[in-house]
């Protein structure tokens, strides 16, 4: 009796724990009933006004204009949203590979500066921003492969690839894959380089669903963005509002799937088991305020610098850079330093 008793407290501990990282930890704010609470106010991005007016259209058709013109190309049958612009007379061509949540605009402010002296593609990843949605087969090595496609398609042979977050996670695995074309790899608070046991692991794959995705709220969504930031740009407001707009898109659902698949993505293929491989120099960026990385819940007592000392510890020709008073997006925090930091790499 003593020993049931005791399997059963563990089974009821184990179902307390499993509860913590649903609601804290993978979906921080999902207590929907309960009000967020912030010490700053809160970013709107739009007014209720606004929200409450949101046509019921198709994603593509609700987001902002992008600051740079947008072409469509079809990859495996696919339909990719990208920009190609800076100088067309420059043989080194920089790819850039958004993470999760992301799409294209996020590199605004790299690709302004960037693009006066080098060719800069950027994607729309498949399930996000303008690019074709569905129940895809979505990993990691799925959005490689599609990259590396896509790069067929437009003849350049050989790059340099920016990645952010998951971004940076795929851009591993360009390297890792297809070494010979992808000449340097720059990334910005990389996925994948963090280590995750497999308890750890099996908690994303128990809990992160479509539905968990899709039924935030709108001042949960605020939240999540404002945990972007060391100090939210009231310039980068507009893709909360892209956010916001987008809940109430008639293909939101499948969106929320691309999301959902994605963070499974980042854990289901352990990238940090495979950095002795990169062979390519290598950049690592992190804002020494990261909010996401490393996991709050899993790696408390963890900093961001820690998790990058890792990863130049695995890869043999990796710097790192830590920046100051920024955040996980930290090509919004903190644009000037981060293009320094990315011009002086790509000279060296």
């Amino acid at each position: 009796m003593y020993f049931l008793n005791q399997v059963t407290v563990m089974n009821a501990w184990q179902r307390v724990v499993r509860v913590y990282v649903l609601l804290v930890v993978i979906f921080p704010h999902c207590l929907t009933s309960q009000p967020i609470v912030s010490a700053t106010p809160l970013p709107q991005g739009a007014t209720q006004e606004e929200l409450d007016a949101v046509p019921h259209r198709p994603i593509k058709e609700l987001l902002k204009p992008y600051k740079f013109p947008v072409k469509k190309a079809r990859v495996k049958g696919l339909e990719l949203a990208y920009i190609d612009v800076g100088n067309s007379r420059s043989k080194e061509v920089l790819l850039f590979i958004h993470g999760l949540h992301g799409y294209i605009p996020i590199w605004d402010k790299i690709i302004e500066d960037l693009s006066r002296d080098y060719r800069c593609i950027a994607v729309d990843l498949p399930g996000f921003g303008r690019s074709e949605k569905g129940e895809l087969p979505i990993n990691i090595i799925f959005y490689a492969d599609i990259l590396v496609r896509f790069l067929d398609g437009l003849k350049v042979r050989d790059a340099y690839v920016v990645g952010h977050s998951m971004g940076g996670q795929i851009a591993i695995n360009l390297g890792l894959r297809y070494a010979s074309r992808f000449k340097k790899l720059l990334l910005i608070a990389p996925t994948g380089i963090e280590p995750f046991t497999q308890a750890e692991r099996q908690a994303f794959y128990d809990n992160v669903t479509v539905n968990t995705t899709k039924d935030k709220t709108d001042d949960v969504l605020r939240a999540d963005f404002a945990r972007l930031f060391y100090k939210v740009p009231t310039d980068a407001e507009f893709m909360l509002r892209d956010r916001l707009f987008m809940r109430r898109a008639s293909d939101y659902e499948q969106y929320c799937y691309a999301v959902a698949r994605s963070t499974v993505a980042i854990v289901e293929l352990p990238t940090w088991d495979m950095l002795e491989g990169v062979l390519q120099p290598t950049l690592l960026i992190f804002g020494r305020n990261d909010k996401l990385i490393p996991n709050q819940f899993f790696h408390v007592m963890q900093k961001p610098q820690d998790i990058a000392e890792y990863g130049k510890s695995k890869m043999k020709k990796c710097v790192v850079q830590m920046i100051d008073r920024c955040g996980h997006l930290a090509q919004w925090d903190n644009p000037d330093a981060v293009n320094q930091t990315i011009r002086d790499f790509l000279d060296r």
